[in-house]
């Protein structure tokens, strides 16, 4: 009985982590680089990195996720936690193969208040 409940316990855990293995970013072919959105303008993502602020190239081949979702260009934004999957161009610039959100921006503290105030009930 106790070896059949291990079994279980493990089979879940390896399911149950398997996801979040899938979407490392260091899984994915070609050259990660992590940062955070500042701007989104047509084709053109700008991302703070570590060392410096590049401008990410898009295009239609470009694959976006977000968790264990398939997303488009649509679902990200200023402040978002990215890490870009592609190769840097001549012109400095990144074109990008697959953005991956790591991390959502955290809502501010006046945000999340307003939130609740205008959610409770009175």
């Amino acid at each position: 009985m106790f070896i059949r409940g291990l079994q279980a316990f493990l089979l879940t855990a390896v399911l149950c982590l398997s996801p979040l293995r899938a979407h490392d970013a260091k899984l994915h072919k070609g050259n990660a680089t992590p940062g955070e959105i500042v701007s989104i303008a047509g084709s053109t993502v700008v991302v703070k990195t570590a060392k410096a602020t590049l401008n990410v190239v898009v295009d239609k081949d470009t694959k976006f996720e977000m968790g264990d979702q398939a997303v488009d260009l649509s679902h990200f934004k200023a402040g978002d936690k990215v890490t870009v999957i592609g190769t840097k161009l001549a012109t400095g610039e990144l074109a990008a193969k697959e953005v991956v959100m790591t991390m959502a921006p955290a809502k501010t503290k006046a945000k999340a208040a307003a939130h609740d105030e205008a959610h409770h009930d009175h």
